[in-house]
C-alpha cells in the first residue's frame, strides 16, 4: 500500500482528538442515567399485620384516610405483602423508572423486613433498590447500621451501583445529628472493616451545603423540594430552569450528580407538624411536567423523584382516586426523554 503524505488538516485533526482524549475518557465514566423513586415500605393492614400501620383510621367506604389527602386506587395495602410489592415493580418498570430508593429506619425494622422482598421482586422486573437511611444516633449506629446493610445484602444484583460499589444513601437527619466530623468518624470505622466498598450519597438542602459536604461523599441529593417550589411558586418560569441548572452545576467534580422533583406536597393532616406548612399544588400535572423539563435541560446523572408512595405528605405518583394513572403517564413520557 502507498504511504500517503497526511495533510495539515489530518493532522490537526489528529492532534484535537489526542488533545480531548483525557475529556473524553472522563465523560465515558460518567455515571448511568437513572430515574429513581423514594419508596416507603412501612405500610400495614390488619388482615396482613394485625394493625393498620402508616393508614390512620381508614375509610374505604368513603375512599378516605384520617392522615393523608389522598387515598389510593385498591384501598390501603400491607408492604410486607409480595403481590403488593410486585405490582408496584411492574408499575414502576412500565413507567421508566429504573430504580428506588427504599426507606430504611433500622435493623429488624419493619422496613428492614421489606428489604429482601424488594431486593427479589426488583431483580424479577430488572430495577435497582438503595437503602435510604434514616436514623443517625451517633457516628458508631450509622456505622454499625451501614455495615450491616453490607454484609446482609452487599452482594445482591439487584442493588444500585456507583464505580462498581453498592450505592447508600442518608436523608439530612445524618448532617442535623452528627453532622460532619461525624460522618467522617464512621467512614473510619466502616473502612476499617470493609475500605472503599461502599458508594455513599448524601443530603444538601443550599448551594452552600453542597460545597461544604462534596468532598465527604460521592454524590449530593436534596430530599425536601416543597420548600423550594412552596417558596418560589409565583415565579415558576424564571425559578426552575436556574434552580436546577445551578443546582446539578453546583455538584460538577462529584462521582454522580442528581436533580430532584416531586409531583406534589401537603403533610398539614399530620398532627405532629404544627404551624404553617409549605404545601405544593399538583394543579393540572403541569408544574410536575415542567419541572420534569427543567431537571432534564440541567443534565443531571440522576433524576429523583418523590415520591412513589409517601401518602402522608401527598407527594405520591402511585396511582390515587385523585389523579388515576397521570402521573406515572408523565414519568413514562419524561424518563424516556431523558435517558435516551
Amino acid at each position: 500500500m502507498a504511504l500517503v503524505k497526511p495533510s495539515r488538516r489530518h493532522l490537526l485533526t489528529g492532534f484535537v482528538a489526542t488533545a480531548l482524549w483525557p475529556w473524553r475518557a472522563l465523560a465515558q465514566t460518567r455515571a448511568q442515567r437513572e430515574v429513581l423513586a423514594f419508596y416507603y415500605g412501612w405500610y400495614g393492614t390488619r388482615a396482613r399485620s394485625g394493625a393498620d400501620i402508616h393508614w390512620l383510621n381508614p375509610d374505604p367506604a368513603h375512599e378516605r384516610i384520617e392522615d393523608a389527602p389522598h387515598y389510593p386506587v385498591g384501598g390501603p395495602y400491607d408492604s410486607l405483602d409480595p403481590a403488593i410489592i410486585d405490582r408496584q415493580m411492574a408499575q414502576m418498570k412500565a413507567a421508566g423508572i429504573t430504580g428506588l430508593i427504599a426507606s430504611w429506619w433500622g435493623q429488624n425494622d419493619r422496613t428492614d423486613q421489606q428489604f429482601p422482598l424488594l431486593l427479589k421482586a426488583a431483580e424479577a422486573h430488572g430495577l435497582k433498590v438503595c437503602a435510604y437511611v434514616e436514623q443517625a444516633e451517633n457516628a458508631e449506629k450509622v456505622a454499625d447500621d451501614v455495615l450491616y446493610l453490607q454484609k446482609q445484602y452487599g452482594r445482591h444484583p439487584a442493588l444500585l451501583r456507583l464505580d462498581d460499589k453498592p450505592v447508600i444513601m442518608f436523608f439530612d437527619r445524618l448532617m442535623q445529628v452528627i453532622g460532619l466530623n461525624g460522618w467522617a468518624k464512621a467512614r473510619r470505622l466502616m473502612d476499617q472493616q470493609v475500605p472503599n466498598a461502599i458508594s455513599f450519597v448524601g443530603t444538601a438542602n443550599t448551594l452552600k451545603e453542597i460545597s461544604t459536604r462534596k468532598s465527604a461523599f460521592d454524590g449530593l441529593h436534596i430530599y425536601s423540594m416543597q420548600f423550594e417550589t412552596a417558596d418560589h411558586h409565583w415565579i415558576p418560569a424564571l425559578w426552575r430552569p436556574a434552580f436546577y441548572r445551578n443546582w446539578v452545576k453546583a455538584q460538577a467534580g462529584a462521582k454522580v450528580t442528581t436533580a430532584t422533583i416531586l409531583p406534589g406536597f401537603d403533610d398539614r393532616q399530620q398532627k405532629d407538624r404544627p404551624g404553617r406548612r409549605p404545601t405544593v399544588k399538583r394543579e393540572d400535572g403541569g408544574p410536575f411536567r415542567r419541572q420534569w423539563k427543567a431537571a432534564i435541560a440541567a443534565n443531571p446523572d440522576w433524576i429523583l423523584i418523590v415520591s412513589f408512595n409517601e401518602w402522608h405528605e401527598a407527594s405520591q405518583i402511585e396511582p390515587s382516586t385523585a389523579f388515576g394513572m397521570r402521573e406515572l403517564q408523565t414519568v413514562k413520557e419524561m424518563s424516556a426523554q431523558f435517558r435516551h
